[in-house]
């Protein structure tokens, strides 16, 4: 029976047939193999005719017995009879001890997915294997072997493996709203999966020439990291630039292969760079960016290596341009919310039926109300909502832009002007889909406009009032028979006085005049202080009596100057008012002049200080010719001839 016969020549040609056969196992602990037990020649033929990779493990020295596709699979022909420990056999370290389990327990064991690596071709290579040994016994129930039949895994633990990783590259992707983030997580998944020393990206500026890294990963800190460096296009080589703006990946075992200068050999050495993959990411026929695969040292790079970098690349590239997109969406919706919350005014959008469907915060900072539902029209004036709501209804209905002027009503209950405006958005087929508006608060606007009114009204009564005056000053200087170059002369004094009080007047925007300052202006080209010696306490005079008092004191300074006290070098006048019990007392007193007499006949001065001054200030005014001097006493009721609060703002 074959149990009991020496191995036959195989019906096959199996080379490691021939050789166990020829070998000299009489030089081993094993003797012969003619003397071996039935069991063990049973399994050396049953290992040497498997298809399987499969190994004896024989005796206590387990001295090795590979068949052909052992030796195919993992080599070890040379191996043939050493014992397993010295010979240093493939897959001996991994089942080690489970053969020493064997041993103890004489249970066959299973090693599943066991990492082997294999120099194939001269590439050294990850590999996986699955291992069923099986313990052989002799008849006497000894252990006289073990079976170790091995099954690569390989494809199905990468096939899993890359599996794995791009449903890990896919959760990292999902839903990043940061461009840095999907880099850095992408990096550090493909590092960690090629087993590699340094991945990034680079964004590439062609028309500055340059790729700068933002950030990179790295196995360990003692690999160098590129991020922050900006790189020249023309350090990669005019060559690979081309290649890479096709499109294609560039896939490097060496550079030490490439025909470089020494220091720009060196160069790319000292930043840890001998092997690399680099897949180009071209948008419109320009470079964009690169994702690069660095290692410090020569790397066999498989086609599975470069085919996952490049899927990486398209798969993260595009979820940076979402995220690009995405950030940039909150840029500008955070651009757009902070100048609606700066925007001095409230801004507003509304459905194509009216109804508001976004007010910004400022109408609550008003109003103290949303401004959606009811919470508008409570922020009205009541007397304006009937009219506002009726305009807007129109432009519903019509499409034609909104824009009216209405009160708001404030939190603390005051009430502003307001401008609202509203313009319609149209879709392609020209229905309203949006409305966008706007309130402005134009109180200030408003009240400018008022007070403009307001002075144009008083322009127009001053301006009536001047003329009069100068009408009368006209009519009663050239009234008689003065001769025309002193009624000029009068006229053009008279002039010049009510011109006086007019300047006094603007300087203070028309709302009054002090009267120390009135009486000042009116004396001083007469001697001023020298001549004059006023006194009395601060009173601030209406336009109405300043005017009225200028005109008068310029009559009563030019008629000292004439024939009172002033035409004499030792005359003075005294100027001095109170103001008790409301009533205004002034009094003007000329002293040092030429005895005074009383004259036949009033002229216009006389008549314009007793009847017009009076009349302006609602009070009296008496001329008296005393001896030693003129005297003229003006009393009027303080409530008519100081100037109002509100003239005084």
């Amino acid at each position: 029976m074959a149990l009991h016969s020496p191995i036959q020549p195989a019906d096959r040609q199996c080379r490691m047939t021939e050789l166990v056969r020829l070998f000299d196992w009489s030089a081993t602990p094993l003797g012969p193999m003619a003397n071996w037990p039935a069991g063990l020649r049973f399994a050396t033929d049953l290992c040497l005719r498997a298809a399987l990779p499969s190994v004896l493990y024989i005796g206590e020295q387990r001295l090795l017995l590979p068949n052909d596709a052992w030796v195919a699979a993992v080599g070890g022909e040379a191996l043939l009879g050493l014992p397993a420990e010295e010979a240093r056999s493939p897959l001996w370290p991994v089942v080690r001890a489970l053969a020493e389990e064997i041993d103890r327990s004489g249970e066959g064991g299973f090693a599943r997915e066991q990492p082997l690596t294999l120099v194939r071709d001269g590439v050294q290579e990850e590999s996986w294997w699955n291992c069923h040994l099986v313990p052989i016994h002799g008849e006497d129930g000894r252990l006289l072997a073990i079976l170790n039949q091995a099954n690569d895994v390989s494809r199905t633990v990468l096939a899993e493996r890359r599996l794995s990783f791009q449903v890990a590259l896919a959760d990292a992707l999902r839903g990043a709203e940061d461009a840095e983030a999907v880099k850095n997580g992408a990096t550090r998944l493909l590092g960690e999966y090629l087993g590699t020393a340094r991945v990034g990206y680079a964004e590439v500026d062609e028309a500055k020439g340059e790729a700068w890294v933002r950030s990179d990963w790295t196995a360990d800190p003692d690999v160098v990291s590129l991020a922050g460096q900006r790189v020249d296009l023309r350090s990669f080589g005019e060559e690979a630039l081309v290649w890479l703006r096709s499109g294609e990946p560039l896939m490097l075992s060496d550079i030490r292969a490439l025909p470089l200068g020494a220091e720009q050999q060196a160069g790319w050495e000292r930043a840890g760079l001998r092997a690399l993959i680099t897949v180009p990411l071209v948008r419109d026929g320009a470079l964009k960016a690169m994702l690069y695969v660095h290692e410090p040292e020569p790397r066999a790079w498989k086609r599975s290596d470069v085919a996952m970098v490049r899927d990486v690349a398209e798969r993260t590239w595009s979820a940076i341009e979402r995220a690009q997109a995405a950030e940039s969406l909150r840029d500008s919706e955070d651009h757009y919310r902070h100048t609606v919350e700066l925007y001095p005014q409230v801004t507003w959008t509304a459905l194509p039926d009216g109804s508001l469907n976004r007010v910004s915060g400022r109408w609550d900072d008003w109003t103290g109300r949303s401004g959606l539902g009811s919470g508008w029209a409570e922020g009205l004036h009541p007397d304006d909502r009937a009219p506002s709501f009726a305009a807007w209804a129109r432009s519903v209905e019509t499409g034609e832009p909104y824009d009216i002027e209405h009160r708001i009503q404030r939190r603390d209950g005051t009430s502003r002007w307001a401008r609202s405006r509203a313009f319609p958005r149209r879709d392609g087929e020209g229905a309203i889909c949006l409305w966008y508006g706007s309130t402005e608060d134009v109180h200030a606007k408003k009240v400018a406009e008022e007070h403009q009114r307001l002075l144009i009204n008083e322009l127009n009564h001053r301006v009536k009032n001047s003329l009069a005056t100068v009408q009368a000053i006209a009519f009663q200087t050239l009234k008689g028979d003065l001769p025309l170059v002193e009624a000029r002369t009068r006229f053009e004094a008279r002039l010049i006085a009510l011109s006086k009080a007019h300047n006094l007047l603007t300087e203070q925007k028309w709302e009054g005049a002090a009267l120390e300052r009135v009486v000042r202006d009116a004396v001083e080209h007469l001697g001023g202080e020298h001549r004059f010696a006023a006194q009395g306490p601060e009173v601030w005079l209406s336009p109405r009596a300043a005017l009225a008092l200028a005109l008068a004191l310029h009559e009563l300074g030019t008629n000292a100057a004439k024939y009172g006290a002033l035409c004499r070098d030792e005359g003075r006048v005294a100027i001095e008012w109170s103001d008790a019990d409301g009533m205004l007392r002034l009094e003007w007193k000329e002293r040092g002049g030429p005895p005074v007499t009383s004259p036949s006949r009033r002229g216009f001065g006389s008549r314009l200080i007793e009847q017009g001054l009076g009349g302006d200030l609602g009070g009296t005014a008496r001329i008296a010719f005393e001896e030693d001097g003129l005297r003229c006493t003006v009393e009027a009721a303080l409530g008519e001839i100081l100037a109002r609060e509100a003239e005084l703002g």
